[in-house]
């Protein structure tokens, strides 16, 4: 089931995607190089993402889609 939170990028290099935990529980998310590259994501920003639970045990979440808090929705 799909949830939205506010996260806090912690880690983003080109070409890899970008690392984040959600502001809620600290859980680790991951954003896939083509939603890090498409929102130009760097660290310490503060965003909000509709985020799925990952496949792999480590990171707990992996974001589908993101935005800015202050963006039209």
């Amino acid at each position: 089931m799909a949830e939205k939170a506010m996260c806090i990028i912690t880690s983003s290099v080109e070409s890899k995607g970008a690392y984040g935990i959600r502001a809620d529980n600290d859980q680790n998310v991951y954003f896939p190089v083509s939603i890090a590259e498409g929102a130009e994501l760097e660290e310490f920003e503060e965003v909000e993402a509709i985020l799925l639970k990952n496949d792999r045990p480590e990171p707990a979440w992996k974001a589908i889609k993101v935005r800015r808090p202050h963006e039209d929705a």
